[in-house]
């Protein structure tokens, strides 16, 4: 009967014992890592990050701050792929802080930070703005409403219709026949460079 009592008493003791250890052992905090740990994106795209951690089972969630971009948001998951559009003309950033969590326990959090560059916005050559201010300073009086040639570069659908023309004769040597403007000075590099962006855009009015 004692050697009952006794085998029962130890028993009793170890599973004291163990249950002590298991309550008493510590535990680890999950630590996150990111992937990219920066990234540098276009106005307009998405971010592609990607969170792990070596500790099995954990969780992430993640807050973000934002400084001349919009369109981030908090989450959690293992990815962050959010579109990201910059609010001005100049480059901003949106940190994401993520936080990784495991068996209760809240491991550091870490910043990922995403630098969103502005889309650069191509300005269209119009007649307008760029051609006709250009074509009356150079060939006036000539080719301008009262003038002597029938061509009037102040007209848009005539310079339209002439542009080949134009640009070929403005490129000759000052001494060829045909130059133009006749009298005047070769239009500068700048210039005809200009002439050449409004056929490529599209020959716009406005």
């Amino acid at each position: 009967m004692k050697t009952r009592i006794l085998t029962l008493l130890v028993f009793s003791i170890a599973l004291i014992l163990n249950s002590c250890t298991k309550d008493d052992e510590p535990v680890n905090p999950p630590v996150v890592t990111a992937t990219p740990s920066t990234q540098t994106i276009s106005s307009g795209s998405a971010t592609s990050i990607t969170i792990s951690s070596s500790t099995v089972g954990t969780t992430f969630t993640w807050t973000v701050v934002q400084t001349g971009v919009s369109g981030g948001s908090s989450g959690s998951g293992s990815s962050i792929a959010q579109t990201l559009a910059t609010t001005g003309t100049v480059a901003g950033t949106a940190t994401y802080t993520i936080t990784p969590t495991a068996n209760g326990v809240s491991g550091a959090a870490i910043n990922v930070t995403v630098t969103v560059n502005p889309v650069a916005v191509t300005v269209k050559t119009t007649y307008t703005a760029d051609i006709k201010p250009l074509l009356v300073n150079s060939c006036t009086p000539c080719h301008i409403s009262g003038g002597s040639n029938p061509n009037k570069w102040d007209n848009y659908a005539t310079t339209k219709s002439k542009i080949n023309g134009i640009l070929d004769r403005v490129q000759r040597e000052t001494t060829a026949a045909g130059f133009m403007p006749q009298g005047g000075s070769k239009l500068s590099a700048a210039n005809i460079a200009l002439l050449k962006k409004w056929v490529d855009d599209g020959l716009l009015e406005n």
